[in-house]
């Protein structure tokens, strides 16, 4: 942000270590009213908003390890004992 960066607007825009921003800014949007006022202050600070009423709701979250799994490189093969 401070480099003039601008926010994921959806999933899959940005990962950092292995969670996907673009989700976490939906999940709290749509969970505005579970956050506590000093939380929604902060979020509000770097231009996340509530989620406006009537506007989708995303999909169901993924677990930790799907998120991973999605997000993580394919692990190098191997070509050891085999003959070539």
């Amino acid at each position: 942000m401070k480099a003039g960066g601008v926010l994921p607007a959806g999933a899959g825009e940005l990962i950092v270590q292995g969670e996907d921003l673009g989700v976490w800014i939906a999940g709290q949007r749509t969970g505005w009213d579970n956050l506590m006022p000093a939380q929604q202050w902060l979020l509000e600070s770097v231009g996340i908003e509530p989620q406006a009423e009537g506007e989708p709701v995303p999909g169901a979250p993924r677990s930790q390890d799907a998120r991973w799994a999605a997000n993580s490189p394919p692990p190098a093969s191997s070509t050891r004992g085999k003959a070539t």
